[in-house]
């Protein structure tokens, strides 16, 4: 178990961590019709969803929606790898990747990492798709909003971690994401307004809704194409509330693999 536990990290280590990153990210990006369809869904909420409540409520609600479309598809993208992992352990992916030379802690990154990789190209697809709806997103201070993308999906990716711990093996990892999906998108503002959100929900909530991460960038993205300032304040949430997701997902994962290594299953 020394070789899988220690600190150091050959360069063999890390060819092996950059081949983990890469198998996750091929599962999800190689196949281009997929990856065009959802994009062509994500697009149609868009402009259907998005047109159409415009002309039923009193604030532009495509510009509203806009951003919460892309960052609901960051998550999606977030999410998907941790479904890999989820596959791997039952398929004998993990098994493999466990005699490769990494330790478990390397492991255990390369997937949070890869999560955080997934949601940053899916979410920069949909920005760049959306630019040509709504051009005012296309600012220098969108592209300073960007890493955000991949230091939340990072921390989504240490949910994903969680609920690999507790959906175990079997198909039941995408039921508790979908579960997890309708909980952090439905109390995040990134599809109804904190104006709204406050007329449901007591003082309290509404607090914990306005500094979910995900409404965080929601609400950057709808600052720049309302031409606001952005609150630098959010940004230090987002990065403190992603980082303690990210070592809660990597003391998860670490969990699960050491379990395969001993049993050599989870």
């Amino acid at each position: 178990m020394s070789a899988k536990q220690t600190t150091l990290m050959p360069i063999s280590e890390r060819h092996a961590i950059f081949r983990v990153l890469q198998v996750d990210l091929s599962y999800f990006f190689r196949t281009k019709w997929l990856i065009g369809t959802l994009v062509a869904l994500n697009i149609s909420d868009m402009l259907v969803a998005g047109l159409v409540y415009t002309n039923m409520m009193s604030l532009n609600y495509f510009y509203f929606f806009v951003p919460g479309v892309i960052v609901s598809g960051m998550f999606a993208a977030a999410l998907d790898v941790g479904r890999r992992v989820n596959l791997g352990l039952n398929e004998g992916v993990t098994q493999y990747y466990l005699s490769l030379p990494v330790s478990l802690n390397g492991l255990s990154v390369a997937h949070i990492v890869s999560a955080g990789l997934g949601g940053t190209i899916y979410g920069s697809i949909l920005l760049g798709v959306a630019i040509i709806f709504v051009p005012k997103l296309a600012s220098p201070i969108t592209l300073a909003i960007v890493p955000l993308f991949f230091i939340v999906s990072t921390g989504l990716g240490g949910i994903a971690a969680i609920l690999n711990v507790v959906s175990k093996g079997g198909d039941r990892y995408w039921v508790f994401a979908q579960g997890v999906q309708m909980i952090v998108l439905g109390m995040s503002t990134v599809f109804y307004p904190i104006s709204v959100v406050g007329d449901f929900f007591p003082n309290l909530v509404t607090s914990a809704i306005s500094l979910n991460p995900l409404s965080q960038v929601a609400n950057a993205l709808r600052s720049v194409v309302n031409s606001e300032p952005i609150s630098l304040m959010g940004f230090s949430l987002v990065f403190v509330t992603s980082l303690a997701l990210f070592f809660v997902g990597l003391i998860c994962y670490r969990y699960v693999f050491q379990k395969v290594w001993e049993v050599g299953k989870f």
